[in-house]
């Protein structure tokens, strides 16, 4: 199965962590853990470990590249406040105005009756009603004072707009599929690269040795159809050097490798078969006679 597949089956699930990170610093490391999981999927059916290892490079190089994905989507906006400030403003009522003109008036009218000329008004004007137009005068000015309302007015300092933006979910899933489309391309090409160089390495081993197994059969058939005993043996010779050349080594009996060999009966001690070993790996036994 191609990495493409695999992200196929995991859209849902990488769609709704994307929408939950929301900003691109938050979304890397859950595009970043995709592709460890992705990679850990394409390695449980990897035939080989190069494969393996071409899969773990691509992929490696292509998540250095997920901090350059333009995967912006909206951008949100909004308003933060200063701090509240609280200023008081007077503002001057209709009584208020009455009662500050009445409280100027009648101390004033008071002063002119007492220096004016009129003997009648001074009569009326004695001194208790002078008295008490200070003092009416001086309550109406008290009550004026009280009739300005105060109002409190809100004061904010200077407002700051800040800017979030949001990752579109969707473009990033389409960026990585394109991304991963050209991994399973290339991968595909390393393969086929691979078993060529592997084909084209055997058929170099094997052409030698084919070679080798055809001219020792033909000598072999010649030494068979001569009827030259000596110039048979000679021919068998060469089956050793044969064997060698395919790293099978033939080994006479001694006390180290005595477990490779089958013992008969015989008046004289021999080995009437080497035995075939390579890479350390008995292949066939060998045959002794004797007492050993």
């Amino acid at each position: 199965m191609r990495l493409q597949e695999y992200l196929e089956k995991d859209r849902d699930r990488l769609l709704a962590g994307l929408q939950q990170a929301g900003t691109a610093d938050r979304a890397i490391p859950v595009i970043e853990s995709e592709f460890d999981r992705l990679l850990y999927q394409y390695n449980e059916e990897c035939s080989s470990d190069y494969e393996r290892r071409c899969a773990a490079q691509m992929l490696q190089t292509a998540r250095m590249a997920v901090p350059l994905l333009d995967c912006i989507g909206e951008t949100k906006i909004w308003e933060q406040g200063g701090k509240l400030l609280t200023g008081e403003k007077s503002k001057v009522r209709l009584p208020a105005i009455l009662l500050l003109l009445i409280g100027i008036a009648l101390p004033v009218a008071a002063v002119i009756v007492m220096v004016g000329t009129d003997e009648a008004l001074r009569q009326v004007m004695t001194l208790p009603a002078i008295g008490a137009c200070f003092a009416g005068g001086l309550l109406c000015l008290f009550l004026a004072g009280l009739f300005f309302k105060k109002k409190n007015n809100a004061v904010y300092s200077e407002k700051q707009l800040k800017a979030e933006n949001k990752v579109d979910a969707n473009k990033i899933y389409q960026a990585l599929h394109s991304i991963l489309l050209i991994v399973d391309r290339n991968l595909g090409e390393a393969l086929s690269a691979q078993r060529l160089e592997e084909r084209q390495r055997a058929e170099a081993n094997e052409q030698p040795q084919d070679n080798a197994a055809l001219t020792l059969y033909g000598d072999l058939l010649e030494a068979a159809r001569a009827g030259d005993g000596e110039y048979a043996l000679d021919q068998l010779g060469k089956v050793t050097f044969y064997l060698h050349q395919q790293g099978i080594e033939t080994l006479e009996y001694s006390t180290e490798n005595r477990t490779w060999f089958d013992v008969i009966p015989g008046e004289r001690k021999e080995t009437i078969r080497p035995a075939l070993v390579k890479d350390g790996k008995l292949l066939k036994k060998g045959i002794v006679s004797g007492d050993w």
